[in-house]
């Protein structure tokens, strides 16, 4: 990694104003890197490239950009997508720490395959592939500082940053810098294996913790309900609480298992919808003494607020 102003620059900014941040990130990062440098040791690429998930992030999984990237990598919804992490309205895998560094390492290694050039390639996990083609074309340069001139502003910085901060991990203590207490206890989990049926909200009042504390534990979560896949689901529980999941597991999958028959019944049992399409000339009660039923249902079951309905409205009813 080559040292020049630009680097300098970004060294400064990390040593002086940015050093609270630099601070927590040197007590954030005992937790992240050992997890980042596992995977990134199974793919055989260069462990430095774990900086850049403070770069994008400051090691935060529930980052989001303005333009709507996510996670201690910053996706994108399709790119997300595109390398097999699921987003929809229970999970945003985005979010999962595990999954999440497996995506970034396996794009970042298909751009260094691409241009045999780690830094090129951290520039394409930036701005793109296209842009990185579009300055090779224009500068007629293969190497990043050589299409530097060419490349889109934010990405002209953002080798540098990755540059100064991965030399600010290893020498902060030049600069007098130290790592800063920071509540850490949310990244010290283990994984547990919930069988099939577990309900979520009796886990965390069985292991003594609310569901928003066991959501903590678990970002890729959207709804305090376990997304599983196929058989089970790997759930993180806090460190403290693991032998509690373990003599607790029958007395939840017993809990569940009744919860579950409850639901099935009430499913089975609530009245079904009909529907009825508004005629002309027709108004709300009208429509309620030919129906037998009352306004307040009508408006309730269709959230009409005034009276106002019209011809051809489909208007639900609700018979026991």
């Amino acid at each position: 990694m080559d040292y020049n102003f630009l680097v300098k620059t970004q060294i400064d900014y990390y040593g002086t104003r940015w050093q609270v941040r630099l601070k927590e990130m040197l007590t954030k990062s005992q937790y992240f890197f050992p997890l980042y440098e596992e995977i990134l040791s199974e793919y055989n690429m260069p462990l430095e490239i774990k900086y850049l998930s403070i770069i994008e992030s400051g090691l935060n999984p529930y980052a989001r950009s303005r333009s709507g990237a996510v996670g201690a990598w910053q996706f994108m919804p399709a790119t997300g997508r595109i390398f097999d992490l699921k987003i929809n309205s229970q999970v945003d895998e985005r979010r999962d720490l595990e999954k999440s560094t497996r995506a970034a390492c396996i794009y970042l290694n298909q751009m260094y395959n691409q241009y045999g050039d780690w830094l090129v390639a951290l520039a394409s996990y930036n701005c793109g592939p296209g842009n990185v083609r579009k300055a090779m074309r224009h500068s007629g340069r293969t190497d990043f500082w050589g299409m530097y001139k060419y490349l889109p502003r934010e990405t002209q910085n953002y080798v540098p940053k990755f540059i100064a901060m991965t030399y600010m991990m290893n020498f902060y203590d030049t600069y007098g810098i130290t790592p800063a207490p920071y509540d850490v206890d949310q990244y010290m989990f283990q994984k547990v294996y919930c069988q099939e049926g577990l309900d979520f909200k009796i886990i965390a009042e069985r292991i003594g913790l609310s569901t928003e504390e066991l959501l903590r534990f678990n970002p890729e979560m959207k709804v305090a309900s376990i997304p599983y896949e196929g058989e089970g689901y790997n759930l993180n529980v806090p460190d403290d609480k693991i032998q509690m999941f373990y003599d607790a597991e029958p007395e939840i999958m017993a809990i569940s298992e009744a919860l579950a028959e409850e639901r099935r019944i009430a499913e089975a049992n609530k009245p079904k919808a009909t529907y009825y399409y508004v005629r002309k000339g027709e108004s709300l009660p009208i429509i309620a003494r030919k129906t037998g039923v009352s306004v307040s249902q009508l408006k309730k079951w269709n959230g009409i607020s005034g009276s106002l309905i019209y011809p051809k409205q489909k208007l639900k009813l609700y018979k026991s």
